[in-house]
């Protein structure tokens, strides 16, 4: 309890604009306003109509994972100096009203036709995020399991994303790892098959930019292309789950399925794993597998642990 918001603290309160430029989403808008188009339903924590809407952050860009869809992230930024409520439910649904009524208002606008203009795509996915975050060493940091049982009437048909303490820590410790090897290799986000991204012309495999659709992942795949030998690349998978052997297996299971062109080293990152307790597990689970050629380049570590990058 409040690991992760130890991890906060240390990113400070910029911490949300510091994550954005780690996962690749460079150049937003932010303190955007719009023009409240259904004031008669929009109302302020007064109750009155409101007449604006306000957009912390905006980010755009195409989606590698849906051949030719755009997707527009609406981004709310809720950063407190105390913990988590012990019953988060109530300002958490204030918190979503706020960002349902700005994405109503949002499709509508001009500021959306301007981002339209420079952006040919085939189709539009308006998505909304929300960072909720806190620095208290005594908070909860799972968030999203105190409201996961909340009902938020107006968020039919509508996608959004919700980032605690433990989610936006796990991916800074994650890259904070990747970036000390920085010097070594280059790095990329691998882009599984999705099924909607198999157009040849605009496929892409890998690529600098974090998918809004990781924010909720408890898996980030990364792909390592060492510098001076481009053609020796590395798996990297971090998983948020602590070390257990049936989850070694399964990771070790979707290695094995989108290693095809790896020829280096596969690295399964846990933010717990310590192989003086963990190493005969370790063992088991790669003797599950009939390829020992395969296990033999797999390799797992502590992302929490930046002493043991290779």
């Amino acid at each position: 309890m409040g690991e992760w918001s130890k991890k906060i603290g240390e990113y400070g309160e910029k911490v949300v604009e510091r994550f954005f430029s780690i996962i690749g989403w460079n150049d937003l808008s932010s303190g955007v306003t719009l023009k409240c188009i259904n004031s008669e339903q929009h109302l302020n924590d007064k109750g009155k109509p409101k007449e604006t809407h306000g957009i912390d952050f905006f980010y755009s860009y195409i989606s590698p994972l849906v051949s030719g869809q755009l997707n527009n992230i609406v981004i709310s930024s809720k950063y407190k100096t105390i913990k988590y409520p012990n019953s988060p439910t109530k300002l958490f649904k204030e918190f979503m009203d706020d960002l349902i009524t700005t994405l109503e208002c949002f499709e509508c606008s001009d500021f959306k036709n301007s981002i339209l203009v420079n952006n040919p795509c085939s189709s539009i996915n308006d998505i909304g995020v929300l960072f909720w975050l806190n620095n208290q060493s005594d908070s909860n940091d799972d968030l999203i399991s105190m409201v996961s049982s909340a009902r938020i009437d107006a968020i039919a048909n509508r996608t959004i994303y919700i980032v605690d303490n433990m989610r936006i820590a796990f991916i800074l410790e994650v890259m904070k790892y990747i970036k000390i090897m920085e010097k070594k290799y280059d790095y990329f986000f691998y882009y599984p098959n999705t099924g909607q991204n198999i157009n040849p012309q605009n496929r892409q495999n890998t690529g600098k930019i974090l998918p809004v659709e990781y924010l909720n992942s408890s898996i980030i795949p990364i792909k390592l292309v060492n510098r001076d030998n481009t053609k020796e690349t590395c798996l990297f998978i971090a998983t948020l789950n602590n070390f257990e052997e049936d989850d070694l297996i399964r990771l070790i299971g979707l290695s094995k399925d989108i290693t095809t062109d790896l020829i280096g080293e596969v690295i399964i990152a846990f933010p717990d794993y310590e192989e003086l307790n963990h190493r005969q597990s370790v063992t088991i689970a790669k003797q599950k597998f009939q390829s020992s050629e395969f296990t033999k380049i797999i390799n797992v570590v502590n992302f929490n642990n930046s002493l043991n990058v290779f």
